[in-house]
């Protein structure tokens, strides 16, 4: 991991989720053994868990204690779960028609919940203008490199 210094670490106990066998999904697509990974089971139950763990250590080993990104579900709820971790305040930035369950889960951790009338794309262009306006740091997918190196870590357990 990029985090050069480990109390800087922000994590919910992210990563150890289990490989399942799945027989009869790999006999069904001609593999001889097929093996899933349940994500699931991560602190905020998708694999962007790992990421947003990282971009948000590293935020916080920047010194950075604001951040910002769009999203259209699961990724809104943990960059909000952990920035709260981090004692950094977050701003989410997604479309009214995303389902209930991640507008709640942002606002149950404290996050700055902005509902954009229209698209992804369109909660984006609201992020980054946020952005420049407020200092916020953006962790949205391509904008920073810390969130890939979180999801290498898709191969451990």
């Amino acid at each position: 991991m990029p985090i050069l210094d480990e109390s800087n670490v922000v994590t919910l106990g992210e990563g150890f989720t289990p490989i399942l066998q799945a027989k009869r999904l790999g006999k069904y697509l001609g593999y001889s053994s097929l093996y899933i990974k349940d994500e699931g089971v991560n602190p905020t139950a998708s694999f962007k868990a790992r990421g947003l763990s990282a971009a948000v250590s590293k935020a916080k080993e920047f010194g950075i204690t604001k951040l910002t990104m769009p999203s259209a579900g699961n990724a809104a709820g943990a960059m909000s779960a952990y920035a709260a971790k981090a004692d950094m305040e977050a701003f989410l930035f997604m479309p009214q028609d995303v389902p209930q369950a991640n507008k709640v889960e942002v606002e149950m951790t404290n996050g700055n919940l902005i509902l954009v009338d229209g698209l992804i794309t369109d909660a984006g262009q609201m992020s980054s203008k946020k952005a420049a306006e407020l200092d916020l740091f953006d962790v949205s997918s391509l904008k920073e490199p810390y969130r890939v190196e979180g999801k290498k870590q898709w191969g451990t357990r």
